[in-house]
């Protein structure tokens, strides 16, 4: 993928538009964030976690593409290079030690994973011991990713290749990694269409597809505590 292609879309309507949403949840499911260390798994131009991290005590990005690290770190506010770091690595195979995070989380990296376990399994050993682990991906079951798969057929977006996880998979890899796992959280419920008359009423839409259509919401989010090796979900799906 093209890196300044990719990071302008998220300065464009809907691409901003999304990134609130998906940002929106991501908060809610991290609770307070003050004075934590905050990682993000496949940071990608850094985008998230310079929100996510503004009021932690250290946030770290890792990602394998360097140029997408070299965006996140001219993105970064010169005021606050000294929490941010930035770190080239594999999502399978991260550059730190164990349980040095307080909150791990990824965003849309698992659905283009080949073996998101191996990645679970990571986020979870660099987590603290009581710690949150969070996992943001799409819904295979929504209208977008119905789209999506659509243009993807015809060679054409950025999701060509893309694995589309249904979210009981990922509550099980949580809870097979430690992790006492369930769902936090669903947005993007407006249409996956560029019309800014459509996005302009998003918090409505938001507010009546999380109690009319929650089934539809484009993107999703898996939180876990870690800690217990077994959690509800798979005991009752034994």
């Amino acid at each position: 993928m093209e890196v300044a292609r990719y990071d302008a879309w998220y300065a464009s309507p809907l691409g901003a538009a999304c990134l609130q949403l998906e940002l929106a949840v991501l908060r809610r499911a991290a609770g307070i964030l003050a004075g934590k260390i905050v990682l993000d798994v496949g940071c990608g131009t850094g985008r998230f976690l310079l929100a996510l991290g503004a009021e932690a005590v250290r946030a770290v990005g890792v990602d394998r593409d360097t140029a997408m690290l070299e965006l996140a770190r001219h993105h970064t506010p010169g005021s606050a290079t000294d929490r941010y770091t930035w770190l080239a690595g594999n999502a399978a195979a991260l550059p730190l030690a164990d349980g040095c995070s307080d909150v791990v989380f990824e965003s849309t990296v698992l659905c283009f994973c080949a073996d998101p376990g191996a990645v679970i399994r990571e986020m979870v050993r660099v987590c603290r011991p009581g710690g949150t682990v969070l996992l943001g991906e799409l819904n295979p079951y929504s209208p977008w990713q119905w789209w999506r798969r659509l243009k993807a057929a015809f060679g054409v977006g950025a999701f060509q290749g893309a694995l589309w996880h249904r979210p009981r998979d990922l509550l099980r890899g949580l809870a097979a990694s430690g992790c006492e796992a369930e769902w936090v959280g669903r947005g993007i419920f407006s249409p996956p269409i560029n019309i800014e008359n459509v996005w302009r009423w998003r918090s409505t839409t938001e507010w009546l597809g999380g109690r009319f259509w929650p089934w539809a919401g484009a993107y999703y989010v898996i939180g876990g505590t870690k800690g217990r090796s077994v959690s509800a979900f798979a005991r009752k799906s034994t």
